[in-house]
């Protein structure tokens, strides 16, 4: 089999679904399966693994505000032909694109598909339908085009079907094996709290500014008791803001897999404080695959399979005083902190990517191909 995936968003910025569509490449390939990641990259790309051979760079990136957030993807119109010969010349049995609705790199796959079967997975929730609205008829186009639907929970499906009913399977993300020698060290917290916040801090739905307030509040309590890491961009935003004055905070920027990875095991807290349009929660996922238990916002993309695991503690979006009394208490009770750790080892091994990806292939796929038999 031969699989085409594709990201609207830019591959040399970090993000959920740029991740989850480098996983999912890396290990359908480890299946035996021929696949190809396709996406717009910046000339300013300086990830590594953006070399990677089964990654197919094409058009430039334009920066569009979408969701709560500063999106960066291709509006292009220059590379249809280049999509053109990329499936002459691939032939995929498979055409998986990540956020289908979104333009255009999209949009060419779907009209150059040919008799590839089409699937279409679905990230977005957010809690309004503006940009669905405004599109209505090309939706439809899309959507009359996917032979399969997915979407990665149950918000992300409520959403899509809203506006656009349909057959929406659900296959969450994944996340990576992670190793005993790279996960969190068996132990109670350390002095001081190593707080970690993953992402982009420069966009207010992140909740980051939240974070700042709550570190700041526990600093005044307990000077020294605390100290936070940044992981990601946007610390520009920040730096030399009255927000971080006095704050104990370091800023690492965008770093590369394995430094990920040694940020969370280091960590003894993962704080994702998102204040709305989430549909998952893949960093709360990394955090509970090295064993580090995480304090999150009780949004719907995040309790959906967050509020009954007791991996952590969720807590009411925007609220500083109960983010900084959740990162207070994490090691008040080493007895819970444990409990936590070996629940989050538990419950992350059942997102891991090899069972996802099997899914996929054998509920999804394969019902695309048959979908898309009888092509001209």
């Amino acid at each position: 089999m031969r699989v085409l995936l594709t990201t609207p968003y830019d591959l040399a910025v970090p993000g959920g679904v740029n991740r989850h569509a480098r996983d999912l490449l890396d290990t359908l390939t480890r299946r035996g399966i021929d696949a190809r990641l396709l996406g717009p990259a910046s000339a300013a790309c300086r990830d590594e693994t953006i070399n990677d051979p089964r990654i197919v760079r094409l058009g430039r990136v334009h920066v569009k505000a979408m969701n709560g957030a500063q999106s960066r993807v291709t509006l292009d119109g220059t590379i249809g032909g280049a999509v053109r010969r990329l499936m002459r010349e691939f032939k995929p049995d498979v055409i998986h694109m990540h956020e289908p609705f979104l333009p255009l790199l999209n949009t060419f796959c779907l009209w150059h598909a040919g008799c590839a079967a089409t699937v279409g997975t679905f990230h977005t929730y957010s809690e309004n339908s503006r940009g669905y609205l405004w599109a209505w008829p090309y939706c439809r186009w899309v959507g009359r085009r996917l032979h399969a639907r997915v979407a990665v929970s149950v918000p992300a499906r409520e959403f899509a079907a809203r506006y656009h009913p349909g057959e929406y399977a659900i296959v969450p993300s994944g996340v990576r094996a992670v190793g005993p020698a790279q996960r969190r060290a068996i132990g109670p917290v350390r002095r001081p709290v190593r707080v970690l916040f993953v992402g982009r801090s420069d966009e207010s739905r992140k909740g980051f500014g939240v974070l700042l307030a709550a570190i700041r509040r526990l600093q005044r309590e307990a000077p020294g008791e605390f100290a936070l890491t940044v992981v990601g961009p946007g610390a520009e935003a920040w730096k030399g803001t009255a927000s971080v004055e006095g704050v104990p905070v370091r800023w690492t920027g965008q770093v590369a897999d394995a430094e990920l990875s040694a940020a969370y095991a280091t960590a003894d807290v993962c704080v994702v404080p998102s204040l709305g349009g989430e549909s998952f929660g893949l960093v709360a996922l990394e955090s509970l695959a090295h064993g580090v238990p995480v304090v999150v916002s009780r949004i719907r993309g995040y309790a959906e399979w967050l509020e009954q695991a007791n991996v952590g503690t969720l807590i009411p979006s925007q609220d500083e005083s109960a983010l900084a009394g959740a990162i207070r208490s994490i090691g008040s009770d080493p007895v819970k902190y444990a409990a936590w750790s070996q629940r989050a080892l538990a419950l992350a091994a059942r997102f891991d990517w090899d069972e996802i990806a099997g899914r996929l292939v054998k509920d999804v796929y394969r019902r695309a191909v048959s979908n898309a038999q009888g092509c001209g």
